[in-house]
């Protein structure tokens, strides 16, 4: 919902909050009970059948136990990067049926949404990253951009800022920072779930969710598929998908195996994504009804997904182990009639360039290498040493044939609700092929060190990673680039709850392919030097971690110019303040959230980057009063940001959502019931994206609830 304020009250809504987090701290300095080993399982916890993990939840919507890429499972407090891991409980409560994951994600303050019912965008610390930039069980690449499937999800683990020295070797730069999902795995106990939602709208969503272990729990499998249909909450908007997915993992005292295999396909008409703006406008528009789409009823995307990943370890001595993780992803953009609105006067008047433009990518993964532990004299020692190589091919281009050249222009106006598209009924509907246009082979080396005193009082981190890149377009250019960087941290535990850290990080890679909004989609930018320089200290009482950090982030700057081709201008320099807040206040009530200032200036010209607001906070609130009910409430504030090199101010707007979690019993099966209301004022705001002059349409108020059958 959105509730458009100063900043002053904003932040004192903010404050409220945080008086809570320090009550949490409070309380937990009465008594405040040591960390535990737990040798057992939590219910949704990955290692299922490792008797020797240590098990420590924040409440139930996030993990001090982290995956830190290369490095493993690492405790937050042994991270010497802002992170936060969300779990799927965090996922089910706070999920939107528009957004999905991109809602588990945004839970963490350096994370701003950027996305729509259509793609899945997100913003790290004021730079852009979509699904193609993320990873799935440690492998780059896995992911779509559009409507991400979520059924498999298990757990989102964010690290803030560029690290790509620490995970294995993208296609592409990701400044932003790194976004992990783990999928489920069977536990020892088994689980048959079947869940119906009702995702507003006349729109439903059925869930089969089955996992068991075989053979003393060594084997395990997990079978999770879903069907989606109907129209949602968004007058004209409908969906129609269906995924499915089966994890096997196998696990020993000398091994541990994982595979995953899905499907997913989706055919969604008229979502709605973007809004450009005319060079000719002297204000902007106030934001329209967004219970409504604004595109044609003929407005379409249809896609599909194959995915599989697989990751192993074998332990070659008990101060060694070898590795492999290695993945195969085909999106396949076969149905692509699509266009964003551009309002071109003051009284709402738009027009729509629809294009019909198939896409397809195929990415492919894999890295060897080995990981172990040794000592010299007093100081312990965790190495990784990796190779590994990403290939990906690009496929697009507009359907010639189609409309006029390829393309068909539609009208409207956002607030008399006019719409004509009169003109696709002249031009017969055409699906056509998606013509190769580039291919990145991308290798790549890592090589670090943890170094450890005794008690892990100090940790020093010392890596080196190098990439190197060969581009070939479909104009017959073939370009190389190579590249060596470091990264290095070091951490100092004033308390074995409290840590102090300082890191810095470099990474040179191939430049990010073009998205599919802007006129030069498909196309892959030259790369650039990132670097990044990060100090923080992580404070852990009780159930509750607390992290402040201060960052400066360097990379090339990227626009969209007047004739809608993304291109670089220049260098961008980010600089801000993140607080974040994730974990048990006291036994009935669970906190996460936070709050980041960012200072995000154009070198060339020294103005505000667009779309990039300077405060953004984000606090969510789980109330316990009892073992079967659980109170969900959500608070989102987003400052005023600027577009088109300050020539327009996006308003800030505070947005809330409150929801009810209830376990029961029917007839002796256990049920759970999930009701949640998004946007609960139900106004209507822009909402500003990282790097663009184009805005989102806020989400309208939307009502959910579901059902879960534990069998």
């Amino acid at each position: 919902m959105y509730y458009a304020k100063s900043k002053r009250n904003s932040l004192l809504a903010l404050a409220v909050f945080s008086a809570l987090s320090l009550t949490g701290s409070v309380y937990a300095a009465d008594y405040v009970m040591p960390d535990m080993t737990v040798n057992g399982v939590r219910e949704g916890q990955t290692s299922v059948v490792d008797s020797t993990s240590v098990v420590k939840p924040l409440g139930v919507v996030a993990d001090q136990e982290q995956s830190a890429g290369l490095l493993g499972s690492k405790d937050a407090l042994d991270t010497p990067f802002t992170s936060m891991t969300t779990t799927r409980q965090s996922l089910d409560y706070f999920g939107t049926p528009a957004k999905g994951p991109t809602d588990m994600l945004s839970l963490n303050p350096s994370v701003r949404d950027s996305s729509s019912s259509l793609y899945n965008d997100i913003s790290i610390r004021g730079f852009k990253i979509n699904g193609h930039g993320m990873y799935l069980n440690g492998i780059p690449g896995m992911l779509d951009q559009q409507h991400a499937a979520d059924v498999y999800i298990d757990k989102a683990t964010v690290i803030s800022g560029p690290n790509i020295g620490i995970v294995g070797t993208p296609n592409r730069e990701s400044a932003a920072g790194t976004v992990e999902f783990t999928s489920k795995r069977a536990q020892v106990k088994p689980n048959t779930d079947i869940t119906l939602a009702y995702l507003g709208g006349s729109s439903m969503k059925e869930v089969v969710d089955i996992g068991h272990r075989f053979h003393n729990n060594r084997y395990g499998v997990r079978i999770m598929a879903d069907n989606i249909h109907g129209n949602t909450a968004i007058k004209g908007e409908n969906i129609k998908g269906h995924d499915f997915f089966v994890n096997v993992d196998q696990k020993t005292a000398n091994s541990k195996t994982n595979l995953l295999v899905g499907y997913n396909y989706m055919n969604q008409h008229a979502s709605p994504y973007t809004f450009g703006f005319d060079n000719s406008l002297t204000a902007l528009p106030s934001a329209p009804d967004a219970n409504r789409t604004y595109k044609t009823s003929y407005s379409y995307n249809q896609f599909d997904n194959w995915i599989v990943t697989l990751n192993h370890e074998q332990k070659l001595n008990n101060h060694m182990t070898a590795f492999f993780n290695g993945g195969y992803h085909r999106e396949d953009w076969f149905g692509y009639i699509d266009g964003s609105p551009k309002i071109i006067n003051a009284n709402g008047d738009y027009t729509i360039n629809m294009s019909n433009y198939p896409l397809g990518i195929t990415s492919k993964y894999a890295g060897v290498g080995i990981k172990g532990k040794f000592k010299t004299g007093s100081l312990k020692h965790d190495y990784v040493v990796n190779v590994d190589k990403h290939w990906y091919e690009g496929f697009g281009g507009n359907v010639p044939t189609w409309g006029n050249n390829g393309s068909i222009t539609a009208t409207g106006n956002i607030y008399t609700h006019a719409l004509d598209g009169s003109q696709y009924y002249l031009h017969n509907r055409i699906e056509g092929g998606s013509p190769w246009t580039s291919t990145q082979i991308v290798n790549g080396w890592h090589v670090s060190d943890t170094i450890s005193t005794k008690n892990d009082k100090w940790q020093f981190l010392v890596g080196l990673h190098g990439h190197n890149t060969t581009i070939s377009k479909k104009d017959g250019s073939k370009n190389s680039y190579n590249g060596i960087n470091p990264t290095y941290a070091i951490i100092y535990k004033v308390h074995p709850n409290v840590s102090v850290y300082a890191s810095h990080s470099e990474s040179f890679m191939s430049g990010q392919t073009v998205g599919s909004a802007y006129a030069n989609r498909g196309e892959v930018l030259d790369p650039n030097k990132t670097k990044q320089n990060e100090v923080g200290v992580k404070i852990k009482n009780g159930k509750l971690l607390h992290t402040l950090s201060l960052f400066e982030i360097k990379q090339a700057n990227y626009n969209v110019d007047s004739n809608n081709y993304y291109r670089r201008y220049g260098e961008q320099k980010d600089r801000g303040i993140e607080y974040t807040v994730a974990g048990s206040v006291s036994p009935k009530l669970d906190i996460i959230g936070g709050f980041t200032y960012l200072d995000a200036k154009q070198a060339l010209n020294g103005k505000q980057v667009n779309g990039t607001a300077k405060w953004s906070s984000t606090m969510a609130l789980v109330y316990k009063p009892n073992t079967k009910l659980s109170i969900i409430g959500r608070a989102q504030y987003m400052g005023k940001a600027t577009i088109i090199n300050e020539k327009f101010n996006v308003p800030s707007h505070i947005t809330f959502d409150l929801g009810a979690n209830y376990d029961t019993k029917i007839s002796g099966t256990p049920v759970t019931f999930n009701a949640m209301l998004h946007n609960v004022f139900g106004k209507n705001y822009w909402l500003p994206m990282a790097s663009s002059n184009n805005l989102l349409l806020g989400q309208p108020r939307t009502f959910v609830m579901s059902a879960t059958m534990h069998l």
